[in-house]
């Protein structure tokens, strides 16, 4: 790792991001998009966020159907544990938590239009 790399506010954690069309990537994270429909936009997304140095891939479920949520959650699961971040609304957490196996939300939630904010005041105001 490199030095920079820890000035990073999201290097080394996990975030699943829902309905990820259009969002802010980390370098340095890794970053499971989910998308109900626009396979285009999550995967341009994923391809920003390795081209910045950090992990993602894209993954089509509606998260209103619990098989589709239970298919995010077993790759995210398989791939890189329990997330640190949920990007998405606030009500997304407990089903989530639920799906991922754990009583608890994850230790970070963000509404969509909080990203940009978080990464500002974090340090990364340049990873947009």
């Amino acid at each position: 790792m490199s030095p920079s790399n820890t000035l990073l506010p999201l290097h080394g954690k996990t975030a699943l991001v829902i309905d990820a069309t259009c969002a802010a990537g980390a370098a340095g994270a890794r970053v499971m998009l989910n998308y109900p429909d626009r396979r285009d936009a999550a995967e341009h997304l994923a391809e920003r966020i390795r081209n910045r140095g950090g992990q993602a891939m894209a993954f089509r479920a509606d998260i209103a159907v619990p098989g589709e949520l239970r298919s995010l959650c077993d790759v995210l699961l398989a791939y890189w544990g329990q997330p640190d971040l949920l990007v998405g609304a606030g009500s997304h957490a407990v089903a989530l938590s639920a799906a991922l196996g754990s009583t608890d939300p994850p230790a970070l939630v963000l509404s969509y239009d909080a990203v940009a904010p978080f990464l500002a005041a974090a340090g990364g105001a340049s990873q947009t």
